[in-house]
């Protein structure tokens, strides 16, 4: 507690110096963080430990606004911080969508963002970790091999001040596990990669995360192409939460929709998807990855329902965006200390169905989707969506059979939300902050053979 209580009292010092210049509006965000990381390739290779942390100062005289950061928190560069802010301020152009810093400042009641097993790991828990994932590949085969592989585990502090009265504290713990494994067999190669990420190093299973990417990557050694055409896709959970994330993570923003760069520009109120897809961003998921008391403008969070049933219902707000509509923040404010605030997810939430994924698979001919890349570089503005397998498998008769890669998986996001996802699980994985189910889509174009 005693960091949190001097990261605060540095915001606390910076908006003092602030508001001794004789501005109108002053805000300082303080942020440090400390991980432990041990990184392996078959072997472990490092154990190191990293800090980081600063200082952003924004002060806003009229509607002119001055913003300066330092990784230094030294009084003497705090002081420089506020005073270099005021600078820009006074020369800066004025901002005609300028309201106010926040006025209502509040936390949310959430669990589960803080473990002290977790911010007081020590290295031998990293290590027991990493030895765990050497060991289960080892044991999965003589043919695998590790290519790449990270335990790790932190905290990280955030405190935020300004000159009406928002004076606010949070800490929160962090901890991830992931690897990658290639299996070699008769000149063949197979590869396949799994992760975890938790708030607390408890909720992490190292065992089961390399047995499970060692058994994908065996599966997969004899992979090849197939025969394209068009047919069924299952999209594995934590894959679709990839494509959710990228489609949605920053279409659903109000800072986007205000610059004409969404998709979903007055479309509030209009059915965009099936009545099957209900999408949420919930600021106050249990445990969530995105989960905290306050956002980085020190609003609470929320849960804030963005399609239901198929009906686009708003947009994901921040303090700024908010304040150009004469709307209320709905608590999506992020940034770090370098930058100023932006809206996005907090944790972007599919609502499950009603199914076992193994219901999904129940179709003459179609792919498994596990693992792809590529799907980065689909557009969320035109809808244009593009994969290539790296490990799939040939859905036969509601079967897994061959284990597919190579194909390129095609269609646009807007048509398939509208009418192809006929069909979605309730096996709730997250990739990162993004929440999701596996779901099925009942058409898609397959270039392959």
């Amino acid at each position: 507690m005693a960091a949190g209580l001097s990261l605060l009292s540095v915001a606390e010092r910076a908006v003092s110096f602030g508001e001794a210049l004789g501005v109108g509006e002053v805000e300082a965000y303080a942020m440090s963080a400390e991980e432990r990381r041990v990184v392996i390739k078959n072997r472990i290779e490092t154990l190191y430990t990293t800090r980081t942390g600063g200082l952003g100062v924004r002060i806003i005289i009229g509607k002119r606004n001055g913003f300066f950061a330092t990784s230094s928190l030294k009084i003497k560069d705090v002081e420089k911080a506020a005073e270099t802010a005021c600078k820009i301020a006074r020369l800066s152009e004025s901002d005609k969508d300028w309201h106010s810093l926040p006025t209502k400042t509040k936390r949310a009641r959430v669990k589960d963002t803080f473990d002290r097993e977790t911010a007081e790991i020590e290295p031998s828990k990293l290590i027991e970790g990493a030895v765990q994932m050497i060991d289960t590949v080892n044991n999965c085969g003589r043919n695998l091999s590790i290519t790449g592989a990270e335990v790790g585990a932190g905290t990280e502090e955030t405190a935020i001040v300004n000159s009406h009265g928002c004076d606010m504290w949070r800490k929160e713990t962090f901890a991830s596990t992931s690897i990658s494994v290639k299996a070699e067999e008769d000149g063949m190669r197979g590869t396949s990669s799994e992760d975890q990420q938790a708030r607390s190093w408890g909720k992490l299973d190292c065992s089961l995360v390399a047995q499970v990417a060692s058994e994908r990557a065996s599966k997969v050694v004899h992979a090849k192409s197939v025969v394209g055409g068009r047919m069924p896709v299952v999209w594995h959970n934590k894959l679709f939460a990839s494509i959710l994330r990228i489609m949605f993570g920053g279409t659903l923003s109000a800072d986007s929709v205000q610059k004409g760069r969404s998709p979903w520009i007055d479309k509030v109120g209009r059915s965009i998807a099936s009545e099957n897809f209900s999408l949420l961003d919930d600021g106050l998921l249990i445990g969530g990855l995105g989960t905290r008391e306050f956002d980085d403008d020190g609003v609470a969070q929320q849960r804030v329902t963005l399609v239901d049933r198929g009906v686009l219902r708003g947009f994901l707000y921040d303090n700024y965006t908010a304040n150009k509509e004469g709307r209320e923040s709905t608590g999506n404010s992020s940034r770090n200390y370098r930058s100023l605030p932006t809206p996005s997810s907090n944790n972007l939430f599919l609502l499950p169905g009603g199914v076992k994924r193994e219901e999904l698979l129940d179709v003459r001919r179609g792919l498994y989707l596990v693992e792809t890349i590529g799907e980065w570089l689909s557009n969320p503005v035109s809808g244009d969506l593009s994969a290539t397998a790296t490990n799939a498998f040939l859905i036969e008769d509601g079967e897994l059979t061959k284990p597919v890669k190579g194909v390129i998986v095609s269609g646009n996001f807007f048509e398939i939300l509208r009418s192809s996802i006929d069909l979605i699980a309730d096996d709730m994985e997250n990739l990162g902050s993004t929440y999701s189910p596996s779901a099925r889509v009942s058409e898609m174009t397959i270039t392959g053979e």
